[in-house]
């Protein structure tokens, strides 16, 4: 029987508010589409979520990510094609966008302007990630401004040493200000939004202090979370590449990925762009979508995931076959 994970088996919520706890009907049915497609093997006419890289440039190097090593082309998205993307978005009624794949987007002078155009054409949940280093009080005031619905805080620990062991070129005390910055000028405002979230790697450091990660945000933030440390294959087995598996990936009937470049590319683990299906500037993204994608969408359900080199070496596929034991 084909199986499908139809919901995120690597994040964990642990502490605070759901901030996915909605009253508005655009909303709910966002997020019940994000369950039931993958379930259903419906990928609709369009995404329901774009993870939009306004930059691949980082200001730390995290000795965990995969950015810090990787060493691909570093650059900025241009106006011109955040436009085009948005317009499309706005047109074909995309529910989410993320403006951050493998980069900051605080380093983007524009971060804000894109975060209001998405916002004036329709797109319901707008968000990033952040490090939150460049969080100024500035960055603060126009985030709020600008409508952004929700912040996720990369942040791993609760103390100095572990803090900035981990997040190499970061502050403790003046992040830590950053974020409690945010929280209270959007009081001051008396604005809903942005929610904030933290959340940590499970690095080996952190599996038995999650109490203690808890109990130093929670009265800072909106909610707190954690994300398991992903596996690699040069950690697990080499082998795991070409493991036959009837589990199907629920990204390709949920969301796609746009590079800083314009590149189109299936999925939001493809870091080196080796599911590019062609660029914004030549192909549009709703045929990439119904008509490039449904080629992998195919191969998963035929269980024909290992024959894609992509795929093979997913963080996500990996920690599935493992837990399902088929490593």
């Amino acid at each position: 029987m084909t199986e499908i994970a139809h919901k995120d088996q690597i994040h964990h919520d642990i502490a605070g508010e759901d901030i996915f706890s909605i009253e508005d009907d655009n909303f709910r049915t966002y997020r019940r589409l994000w369950d039931e497609n993958p379930l259903d093997l419906n990928s609709g006419s369009f995404p329901l979520h774009l993870d939009i890289e306004v930059t691949s440039a980082c200001n730390l190097k995290c000795p965990f990510c995969a950015t810090t090593y990787s060493g691909f082309k570093n650059g900025f998205m241009k106006w011109e094609t955040v436009k085009k993307i948005l317009d499309e978005a706005g047109d074909n009624g995309l529910y989410a966008c993320k403006f951050n794949f493998r980069g900051e987007p605080l380093l983007h002078k524009d971060i804000g302007r894109f975060i209001n155009y998405a916002k004036k054409k329709g797109i319901i949940d707008v968000f990033f990630n952040t490090n939150a280093v460049l969080l100024t009080e500035d960055k603060v005031k126009m985030l709020i401004d600008s409508g952004l619905d929700r912040l996720t805080v990369s942040f791993e620990g609760f103390d100095k040493t572990l803090y900035e062991k981990n997040r190499l070129g970061a502050k403790f005390e003046e992040v830590v200000a950053n974020v409690v910055r945010l929280r209270n000028m959007r009081e001051s405002l008396r604005s809903k939004n942005p929610k904030i979230r933290v959340q940590t790697v499970l690095i080996p450091e952190m599996k038995d202090r999650l109490a203690e990660y808890v109990s130093f945000w929670k009265d800072k933030v909106d909610q707190v979370s954690y994300n398991d440390m992903e596996p690699s294959v040069d950690t697990v087995n080499s082998n795991i590449k070409r493991i036959k598996s009837s589990w199907i990936c629920p990204f390709p009937y949920q969301r796609m990925t746009v590079m800083w470049d314009g590149t189109l590319t299936a999925c939001k683990n493809d870091y080196y762009g080796k599911l590019a299906m062609g660029n914004v500037d030549s192909i549009s993204i709703k045929k990439c979508w119904t008509d490039s994608l449904d080629t992998l969408r195919k191969l998963h359900k035929n269980g024909q995931a290992h024959d894609i080199e992509a795929c093979g070496e997913c963080p996500l596929r990996m920690s599935e076959l493992i837990k399902r034991e088929e490593v």
